[in-house]
């Protein structure tokens, strides 16, 4: 148990380290893309969904991978992925070479996201699971709430270029973090007779059980919302039609993952409790709420208000989720299960920034704005009605 609790800690420690990295581009990314190559509006959503590109068909071969030869060296290969796309990001003129980097970022994060969750899962038994990983995920958020704070201070002062110079040398610090972690439970090494990325028939059957599925796709929808929405809409909308500063939309974002933080704590802490499934139509609902309060509201305060609404919404997606999943699935599937659940989560973040950005120029600025918010409005109705598809684990 020592062990466990001393590699949960690294964890938590490198975790807080790559959100406080993200943090430092999620809020500037699509402003920087939109005013540095004068970009239109859609290729801003592509350039937003580069991000994802790959990262979403790598999620599941690196859960697979990492049941056979253990966390370590996929976490260390995806954290000098992560290093080398920031300092591209930094250095480039050209946009394809700028979504090329964020390709390859993303890759790299996918690497730590997918393992972190399986293995702070694997750590801790099913009553003290949610806890656990609603606690990791918090402070991982409260990593990204210093970079977003951080860096829109240092765009508004330096020039935004500056934070990927920044996120370079966090990268490097984390890689070196990582290197501590054993990635094995209980101190003994993981074994296995053959490595291989390619799971057997009844794997994929218990992995892709009913409430896996169902469980994926509300994700799926979710992540549509947080990245295509809320990470490639808005801060265009909020900077160009409301007038909002870089700065001033940082710190919007920041009362955002303030909300996620709670979201996390909130999720986890109460599913144990209270029920998985009931935790996450809680937060469907404060989600419906907040991003139609995105169609009514216009000033900064309120505009706060709402986004921290926002964040929990997401953070207890985000927490509630992967711990409802993890208990849906045999211990030694579970890291596939979450790669699945994480592939949900890319194929969102792809298409999102896609999907909403040419529905907004469809429909023309500015009232373009105003109905991706119905639509997004509309999306999460639909992942509410998707709950009832879920179970608690071992009910009827």
């Amino acid at each position: 148990m020592e062990h466990n609790v001393r590699e949960y800690y690294l964890m938590i420690v490198t975790g807080t380290l790559t959100m406080l990295s993200g943090g430092f581009v999620w809020p500037i990314f699509a402003p920087f893309v939109r005013s540095e190559f004068t970009a239109p509006i859609q290729l801003v959503g592509l350039a937003v969904s580069g991000y994802f590109l790959l990262r979403m068909f790598t999620e599941f071969p690196i859960g697979v991978l990492s049941d056979r030869i253990g966390p370590k060296a996929p976490l260390v290969a995806g954290r000098v992925l992560a290093v080398v796309g920031g300092f591209i990001c930094f250095q480039t003129r050209n946009i394809w070479a700028l979504i090329f980097a964020r390709v390859l970022w993303g890759m790299g994060d996918a690497s730590f996201f997918c393992i972190g969750m399986s293995y702070v899962s694997r750590l801790f038994a099913s009553e003290r699971r949610g806890r656990a990983m609603g606690f990791f995920q918090a402070v991982e958020q409260v990593g990204s709430l210093l970079g977003q704070t951080i860096g829109g201070v240092v765009a508004a002062g330096y020039g935004p270029r500056t934070n990927f110079l920044v996120c370079s040398a966090l990268g490097v610090a984390t890689l070196l973090m990582v290197t501590l972690i054993k990635g094995s439970e209980g101190g003994e090494a993981t074994v296995s007779p053959a490595p291989s990325i390619i799971p057997t028939r009844l794997e994929m059957i218990q992995v892709l059980n009913m409430t896996v599925v169902a469980a994926c796709i509300i994700n799926l929808g979710c992540m549509i919302i947080n990245a295509g929405l809320l990470g490639t809409i808005l801060p265009i909308y909020a900077t160009e039609e409301l007038g909002v500063s870089l700065n001033r939309y940082a710190l919007l974002v920041s009362g955002s993952t303030v909300g996620s933080v709670a979201g996390n704590l909130l999720g986890g802490f109460l599913s144990d409790r209270v029920g998985r499934r009931k935790m996450l139509a809680a937060g469907l609902v404060v989600g419906l709420v907040a991003v139609f309060g995105l169609t009514v509201f216009t000033g900064f305060y309120p505009l706060f208000a709402v986004m921290f609404m926002k964040g929990i919404f997401w953070g207890v997606v985000y927490g509630v989720i992967p711990a409802f999943i993890a208990d849906a699935v045999p211990d030694t599937i579970r890291w596939k299960a979450i790669g699945t659940f994480r592939t949900f989560m890319d194929m969102g973040g792809l298409v999102g920034p896609i999907v909403m950005s040419t529905f907004v120029e469809l429909v023309g600025a500015p009232l373009g704005y105003t109905y991706s918010f119905y639509l997004g409005v509309g999306i999460i109705a639909v992942c509410l009605v998707m709950v009832l598809r879920l179970r608690e684990p071992g009910s009827a």
